[in-house]
């Protein structure tokens, strides 16, 4: 059986106008802690935004705030040969600045942790990576650097093979979708 577009895609004035960058903001959540992993735990409303999740008790959401402009988020197409699959590579890149043993832990943690991240991006839309297969960190980088204007940021880099691209979440509007994922913020 062929796989088949069943739809066109188009452009908008608005589309054109989009800014790029993300928020200081990212919500990160274990994925092993939804209700239902392997693509439940979180419903789509009837035009496939996500506009809830569903975490098992006392469990939920953990926010990084870093500056603006630190975090990013992207996906790209996977071909795979000789196998002919095909798959969408997360990948999300954590900038933080823990400034005490407890946060340091925090880092630490995130090492080994299988996640799902949120941004929010600077069109007041957010970003959801993850979701189905969790994103494992690849990478973990801090460096005082040599001078003053060095970046001495802790850099997380994630990564996860996802079938489908980042789901948008959204839930009525922009202050209702923030209000939503600030209470579900353990």
């Amino acid at each position: 059986m062929p796989c088949l577009i069943t739809a066109g895609a188009g452009i908008t004035c608005a589309a054109l106008r989009r800014v790029g960058g993300v928020n200081k903001r990212a919500y990160v959540f274990n994925l092993n802690q939804l209700a239902s992993t392997g693509g439940g735990g979180y419903t789509l409303d009837a035009d496939g935004y996500v506009n809830a999740f569903q975490f098992t008790t006392y469990y939920g959401l953990y926010k990084y705030i870093s500056r603006k402009q630190a975090h990013s988020g992207g996906a790209s197409a996977q071909i795979q040969a000789p196998g002919g699959n095909k798959y969408f590579q997360h990948d999300v890149i954590l900038k933080l600045f823990p400034d005490d043993p407890d946060e340091d832990t925090v880092m630490e943690t995130l090492l080994t942790a299988s996640v799902g991240i949120i941004l929010e991006d600077n069109n007041q839309e957010f970003l959801l990576y993850g979701i189905q297969n969790g994103l494992d960190q690849t990478e973990g980088v801090q460096n005082t650097g040599q001078e003053p204007a060095s970046d001495i940021a802790y850099s997380l880099t994630f990564a996860g093979a996802e079938p489908d691209l980042p789901k948008r979440v959204l839930v009525t509007d922009y202050d209702t979708t923030k209000n939503y994922l600030d209470n579900l913020v353990q």
